[in-house]
């Protein structure tokens, strides 16, 4: 009975370190190129896309980043039709080879005196599907060239062309009245890597 009892114990610490441990979101160097330049496209308005590739124990494998080609764009907004998301998902089901839907992204622009930033919105967090991976794509004007980085918060920074990017992410475990979320670690190795990205 106390071995038992023990092993009940160590499973839920087990459960409960896990739940406490960060979200972390890898990004492939495709699923990269195409959310910042999805994002720098429609500047100043958002953008919209899902993310495919794989979910494991509180982290992301993020092989691909693919813009919705409908979705409507606004200053402070981008929705999509969700019976288009229904059909992406039906064809995700049976030609991807393993990879699955993880969760979404969009672009947070500079809006009048407002700076974006990565910081999910109240309309966010009241559309965020929980158990999915959410990134967000900051996009500024530059004030000056840095090389890409990922910052102590787990934001990946850095600038190209006229532009400072950052891409953060969240993550909600379940619904929750205020949607309390966890902020995702975003890494990029393709990138932080690169010894010097070219203006």
């Amino acid at each position: 009975m106390a071995v038992k009892k023990s092993k009940k114990k160590e499973q839920r610490r087990t459960e409960q370190e896990e739940s406490q441990a960060p979200v972390v979101a890898f990004l492939s160097f495709p699923a990269f190129l195409t959310l910042v330049s999805s994002s720098v496209e429609v500047f100043k308005k958002e953008t919209i896309g899902y993310l495919v590739g794989f979910k494991g124990a509180n982290k992301y494998i993020v092989e691909y980043a693919i813009p919705y080609q409908t979705a409507e764009h606004g200053f402070v907004h981008a929705t999509v039709d969700m019976e288009r998301v229904g059909r992406i998902n039906e064809i995700l089901g049976k030609v991807s080879q393993g990879l699955e839907y993880v969760g979404d992204f969009h672009s947070h622009t500079v809006f009048g005196d407002s700076p974006a930033t990565v910081v999910p919105s109240n309309e966010d967090l009241k559309s965020t599907i929980p158990g999915e991976v959410n990134l967000i794509c900051a996009v500024n004007m530059k004030k000056r060239a840095v090389r890409w980085y990922q910052n102590g918060r787990g934001i990946l920074a850095g600038t190209i062309g006229d532009y400072r990017i950052e891409i953060g992410g969240y993550y909600v475990e379940a619904i929750a009245i205020g949607r309390k979320y966890q902020r995702v670690i975003v890494k990029c190795p393709a990138v932080t890597g690169i010894a010097q990205i070219k203006d």
